[in-house]
């Protein structure tokens, strides 16, 4: 693949001739976007058609098993879990496919949507998009990878696990790599706006629902939330930003099988399909039968290893803080200066020669320190203050009722004012008495 051609060269989508330039759709960060039946994924696969007609190879993350139509015309590598694929993988394959994908030239479908686990879907797409990223590295050719459902892994809402960071990692700094993204979703509104604002080239189809069509009017500006409602199947406003242009078109139907149609009560048949070099089957086949011929506790082992390590993080930060506190009462035995450690020779000094105090870190020292003592000293005052509190309310009953008693011994009537300022002077003394004790 000659790159002086390749900056040159374009592919066909629409029925009126509208031709995207290679490069940019291979380097580029697109988003396509429609709900269900207007044309999204047809798009997507005319875009693969297109590429893998002159020969660019790609690899296409397939969440509903559609995109092995593609099979039909070219030879492409249908990778997942379930037996329609040519070889199952697992996120262990990741560096295999990216060197297949990247070195070989080979086009690759990574089906998940056999994995009974969206947790292993998750680790099998964060695996291979971040083999591909770390190849393209040394590699630097241009490739396209679509992910179908990116709200299932870019979402507006709820924060990105890591497959997510990933994917996003690619959106920001593939391009200078070579590795382009390009995101589909039936709900634009449910997916990370700032991936859909970084995308330079974007296809919306039709529309209805009220926060998706918001998401158009903000990106397309004038009346596109009236207009994407209004656009027959297959047709879309492109917006692309090597030309700043946004224009309206409808794109042809693929060529190859659509293995995303809705089923109908006629008879399915499954076109012939293409197949792809017996002998990179075997070799994904082998390191599959390798993966399980390996002993069961090798996964323990490394889950040892990494706890291990982690263990021993725990206890470099345990040394650091007891340094922290060293480093503080250092520095209030030296009445708050700033030691000499600092090495003040000529030349050759020791590299390793011990560093000089670090204020911010003797003070948050200090800090740690001062609020220990402020939170204990409160944990024990509230406690003496309910025992007192406690002590106080017993003293107050007795002596109240010992007093109204005395009071009324000769049997005479005892008005309710007196009683009353009894009671309030045998409170007074009790609240004075248990002030004495606490203090």
């Amino acid at each position: 693949m000659d790159d002086a051609t390749t900056d040159e060269e374009t592919i066909t989508v629409t029925d009126d001739g509208l031709e995207l330039p290679v490069v940019e759709v291979l380097t580029g960060r697109g988003f396509i976007t429609g709900k269900s039946g207007s044309g999204k994924s047809n798009t997507a696969s005319v875009v693969a058609e297109e590429l893998l007609e002159h020969d660019f190879p790609l690899l296409i993350v397939d969440t509903d098993g559609e995109y092995y139509g593609l099979k039909e015309e070219f030879e492409v590598l249908h990778v997942g879990s379930d037996e329609t694929c040519d070889v199952r993988v697992g996120a262990g394959h990741a560096e295999q496919l990216a060197e297949l994908a990247l070195v070989e030239n080979v086009p690759i479908v990574l089906d998940v949507s056999g994995y009974p686990d969206a947790d292993e879907v998750a680790d099998v797409v964060e695996a291979v998009v971040k083999a591909l990223f770390h190849r393209e590295k040394s590699v630097r050719k241009p490739f396209l990878v679509f992910v179908e459902e990116m709200h299932e892994f870019v979402p507006e809402s709820g924060g990105l696990d890591d497959v997510g960071e990933t994917l996003v990692r690619v959106a920001k700094r593939g391009r200078k790599r070579g590795l382009g993204l390009c995101g589909m979703s039936q709900r634009p509104a449910a997916v990370d706006k700032d991936f859909i604002t970084q995308c330079d080239w974007l296809v919306w189809h039709r529309l209805t629902w009220e926060n998706d069509t918001k998401v158009a009017a903000r990106i397309l500006g004038g009346d596109a939330d009236e207009t994407v409602q209004e656009l027959d199947d297959g047709e879309a406003i492109m917006l692309t930003d090597w030309d700043e242009s946004t224009r309206r078109g409808q794109f042809r139907h693929k060529r190859t099988f659509d293995a995303g149609a809705t089923p109908g009560l006629d008879d399915f048949d499954r076109p012939e399909l293409e197949t792809v070099s017996s002998e990179v089957v075997a070799r994904l086949q082998s390191a599959e039968d390798e993966a399980e011929a390996a002993p069961p506790d090798a996964d323990v082992e490394t889950l040892r290893e990494r706890l291990e390590a982690k263990d021993e993080r725990i206890a470099e930060l345990e040394a650091e803080v007891e340094r922290l506190r060293e480093g503080a009462s250092d520095s209030d035995a030296g009445g708050g200066g700033v030691s000499g450690d600092r090495d003040t020779s000529d030349g050759g000094g020791d590299a390793e020669a011990t560093p000089t105090a670090d204020p911010v870190a003797d003070a948050t020292g200090l800090l740690w320190e001062s609020g220990y003592l402020v939170v204990h000293l409160l944990a024990t005052l509230g406690r003496r203050l309910a025992a007192a509190g406690r002590w106080v309310a017993a003293t107050v009953a007795r002596g109240s009722r010992g007093a109204v008693e005395w009071l009324r011994a000769d049997d005479e009537p005892l008005p309710e004012e007196t009683a009353a300022l009894v009671a309030l002077l045998a409170v007074v003394a009790a609240s004075l008495v248990a002030v004495a004790l606490l203090f």
